[in-house]
Protein backbone atom coordinates (compact mmCIF):
# COMPACT_ATOMS: atom_id res chain seq x y z
CA UNK A 1 0.00 0.00 0.00
CA UNK A 2 1.02 3.85 -0.50
CA UNK A 3 2.39 5.39 2.42
CA UNK A 4 -0.54 7.56 3.22
CA UNK A 5 -3.18 4.26 3.11
CA UNK A 6 -0.73 3.35 6.29
CA UNK A 7 -1.21 6.82 8.21
CA UNK A 8 -4.65 6.52 7.50
CA UNK A 9 -5.06 2.90 8.32
CA UNK A 10 -3.02 3.43 11.58
CA UNK A 11 -5.25 6.51 12.79
CA UNK A 12 -8.60 5.21 11.94
CA UNK A 13 -7.90 1.93 13.42
CA UNK A 14 -5.75 2.22 16.52
CA UNK A 15 -6.12 5.92 17.27
CA UNK A 16 -9.71 6.04 18.90
CA UNK A 17 -11.23 9.46 19.13
CA UNK A 18 -8.39 11.11 21.18
CA UNK A 19 -6.00 13.28 18.46
CA UNK A 20 -2.77 12.61 20.15
CA UNK A 21 -3.58 8.47 19.76
CA UNK A 22 -4.36 8.81 16.50
CA UNK A 23 -1.22 11.30 15.51
CA UNK A 24 0.92 8.02 17.53
CA UNK A 25 -0.83 5.60 15.89
CA UNK A 26 -0.31 7.62 12.24
CA UNK A 27 3.33 7.77 13.02
CA UNK A 28 3.16 4.30 13.69
CA UNK A 29 1.91 3.60 10.34
CA UNK A 30 4.08 6.07 8.69
CA UNK A 31 7.58 4.97 10.02
CA UNK A 32 7.96 1.54 7.73
CA UNK A 33 8.38 3.76 5.08
CA UNK A 34 10.77 6.67 6.11
CA UNK A 35 14.22 5.27 4.26
CA UNK A 36 11.66 5.13 0.90
CA UNK A 37 10.89 8.46 1.42
CA UNK A 38 14.31 9.56 2.25
CA UNK A 39 15.33 7.68 -1.00
CA UNK A 40 12.58 9.01 -3.24
CA UNK A 41 12.90 12.70 -2.20
CA UNK A 42 17.19 12.07 -2.51
CA UNK A 43 16.20 10.82 -6.10
CA UNK A 44 14.32 14.05 -6.63
CA UNK A 45 16.90 16.18 -5.21
CA UNK A 46 19.44 14.87 -7.51
CA UNK A 47 17.30 14.52 -10.86
CA UNK A 48 17.02 10.82 -10.86
CA UNK A 49 14.19 9.23 -11.64
CA UNK A 50 12.48 7.43 -9.06
CA UNK A 51 11.74 3.98 -10.72
CA UNK A 52 15.61 4.13 -11.46
CA UNK A 53 16.72 4.73 -8.05
CA UNK A 54 14.45 2.37 -6.85
CA UNK A 55 15.88 0.04 -9.17
CA UNK A 56 19.10 0.51 -8.03
CA UNK A 57 18.29 0.41 -4.70
CA UNK A 58 16.21 -2.72 -4.43
CA UNK A 59 19.15 -4.54 -5.82
CA UNK A 60 21.33 -3.83 -3.37
CA UNK A 61 21.66 -6.22 0.25
CA UNK A 62 22.31 -3.19 2.79
CA UNK A 63 18.97 -1.75 1.50
CA UNK A 64 17.27 -4.90 1.66
CA UNK A 65 18.46 -4.90 5.32
CA UNK A 66 16.88 -1.17 5.76
CA UNK A 67 14.06 -2.24 4.01
CA UNK A 68 13.97 -5.62 6.57
CA UNK A 69 14.56 -3.32 9.57
CA UNK A 70 11.91 -1.01 8.74
CA UNK A 71 9.33 -3.55 8.48
CA UNK A 72 10.59 -6.41 10.66
CA UNK A 73 7.99 -8.70 12.39
CA UNK A 74 10.17 -9.43 15.38
CA UNK A 75 10.83 -5.48 16.18
CA UNK A 76 7.11 -4.40 15.65
CA UNK A 77 5.77 -7.44 17.63
CA UNK A 78 8.35 -7.01 20.14
CA UNK A 79 7.36 -3.51 20.88
CA UNK A 80 4.02 -4.39 20.43
CA UNK A 81 4.42 -7.44 23.20
CA UNK A 82 6.82 -5.22 25.70
CA UNK A 83 4.55 -1.89 25.20
CA UNK A 84 1.36 -4.22 26.55
CA UNK A 85 3.01 -6.13 29.51
CA UNK A 86 4.45 -3.27 30.64
CA UNK A 87 0.94 -1.38 30.89
CA UNK A 88 -0.69 -4.15 32.36
CA UNK A 89 2.08 -4.18 35.49
CA UNK A 90 0.07 -3.76 38.20
CA UNK A 91 2.00 -1.20 40.06
CA UNK A 92 2.05 1.18 36.69
CA UNK A 93 0.92 4.43 37.56
CA UNK A 94 -1.82 6.09 35.08
CA UNK A 95 0.85 7.96 33.73
CA UNK A 96 3.19 4.77 32.57
CA UNK A 97 -0.21 3.46 31.66
CA UNK A 98 -1.11 5.83 29.22
CA UNK A 99 2.41 6.43 27.84
CA UNK A 100 2.72 2.40 27.63
CA UNK A 101 -0.36 2.76 25.27
CA UNK A 102 0.67 5.12 23.45
CA UNK A 103 3.62 2.77 22.58
CA UNK A 104 1.85 -0.09 22.08
CA UNK A 105 -0.77 1.79 19.74
CA UNK A 106 2.24 2.88 18.03
CA UNK A 107 4.07 -0.46 17.56
CA UNK A 108 0.67 -2.17 16.60
CA UNK A 109 -0.04 0.31 13.94
CA UNK A 110 3.96 -0.27 12.62
CA UNK A 111 3.06 -4.27 12.87
CA UNK A 112 -0.31 -3.85 10.60
CA UNK A 113 1.97 -1.70 8.02
CA UNK A 114 4.42 -4.45 7.69
CA UNK A 115 2.07 -7.37 7.83
CA UNK A 116 -0.23 -5.36 5.09
CA UNK A 117 2.96 -5.12 2.88
CA UNK A 118 4.11 -8.73 3.42
CA UNK A 119 0.29 -9.59 2.14
CA UNK A 120 0.79 -7.58 -1.11
CA UNK A 121 4.34 -6.89 -2.23
CA UNK A 122 5.92 -9.59 -5.29
CA UNK A 123 9.34 -8.52 -5.97
CA UNK A 124 9.76 -5.73 -4.09
CA UNK A 125 9.19 -8.22 -0.99
CA UNK A 126 10.39 -7.40 2.61
CA UNK A 127 12.64 -9.91 4.49
CA UNK A 128 10.18 -9.40 7.16
CA UNK A 129 11.70 -12.17 9.56
CA UNK A 130 14.98 -10.96 9.15
CA UNK A 131 17.50 -11.34 10.60
CA UNK A 132 16.19 -14.67 11.83
CA UNK A 133 15.96 -15.63 8.05
CA UNK A 134 16.42 -13.63 4.74
CA UNK A 135 12.84 -15.41 3.20
CA UNK A 136 11.09 -13.00 1.57
CA UNK A 137 6.69 -13.94 0.74
CA UNK A 138 5.88 -13.33 -2.56
CA UNK A 139 2.41 -12.23 -2.75
CA UNK A 140 -0.10 -13.22 -5.48
CA UNK A 141 -0.91 -9.47 -5.54
CA UNK A 142 0.76 -6.38 -6.05
CA UNK A 143 -0.42 -3.22 -4.85
CA UNK A 144 1.59 -1.24 -7.79
CA UNK A 145 1.92 -3.66 -10.83
CA UNK A 146 -0.56 -4.26 -13.20
CA UNK A 147 0.18 -7.25 -14.07
CA UNK A 148 -0.47 -8.39 -10.51
CA UNK A 149 -3.64 -7.16 -10.23
CA UNK A 150 -2.43 -3.57 -9.01
CA UNK A 151 -4.85 -1.36 -11.07
CA UNK A 152 -7.75 -3.21 -9.14
CA UNK A 153 -5.78 -2.81 -6.26
CA UNK A 154 -4.77 0.37 -6.79
CA UNK A 155 -8.46 1.21 -7.26
CA UNK A 156 -9.44 -0.42 -3.70
CA UNK A 157 -7.32 1.49 -1.79
CA UNK A 158 -8.06 5.02 -3.07
CA UNK A 159 -11.79 3.94 -2.21
CA UNK A 160 -10.76 2.74 1.12
CA UNK A 161 -8.32 5.89 2.15
CA UNK A 162 -11.14 8.03 0.88
CA UNK A 163 -13.15 6.40 3.23
CA UNK A 164 -10.72 6.48 6.34
CA UNK A 165 -9.94 10.25 5.24
CA UNK A 166 -13.73 10.79 5.59
CA UNK A 167 -14.07 8.95 8.85
CA UNK A 168 -11.07 10.48 10.20
CA UNK A 169 -12.59 14.18 9.33
CA UNK A 170 -15.71 13.30 10.75
CA UNK A 171 -14.13 11.75 13.73
CA UNK A 172 -11.51 14.97 14.52
CA UNK A 173 -11.77 18.74 14.20
CA UNK A 174 -8.51 19.91 14.53
CA UNK A 175 -6.82 22.21 12.25
CA UNK A 176 -3.71 20.33 12.12
CA UNK A 177 -5.12 16.85 10.96
CA UNK A 178 -7.72 18.13 8.93
CA UNK A 179 -4.69 19.60 6.80
CA UNK A 180 -3.21 16.32 6.86
CA UNK A 181 -6.59 14.76 5.52
CA UNK A 182 -6.70 17.12 2.78
CA UNK A 183 -3.09 16.36 1.82
CA UNK A 184 -4.21 12.74 1.46
CA UNK A 185 -6.73 13.06 -0.23
CA UNK A 186 -4.98 15.06 -2.68
CA UNK A 187 -2.11 12.13 -2.77
CA UNK A 188 -5.22 9.64 -3.92
CA UNK A 189 -6.23 11.93 -6.48
CA UNK A 190 -3.01 12.21 -7.96
CA UNK A 191 -3.27 8.03 -7.80
CA UNK A 192 -6.37 8.15 -9.62
CA UNK A 193 -5.26 10.09 -12.36
CA UNK A 194 -2.36 8.49 -13.20
CA UNK A 195 -4.66 5.22 -13.47
CA UNK A 196 -6.88 7.15 -15.82
CA UNK A 197 -3.73 7.68 -17.94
Amino acid sequence: MYTQTHVLLGAALLGGRLPRKAWIAALGGLVPDIPELIAYAVAKAVALPGAVMMGLLYTQQWWRITEAVAHNFWAWGGLLLIATALRERLSATVRAIDAWSLVAVFAGAGLLHSVIDFLCQREDAHMSLWPVSNWTHTSPVSYWDPAHYGRIFSVLEIVLGLALAALLWRRFTGTWLRLALICAVALYALRASSLLT
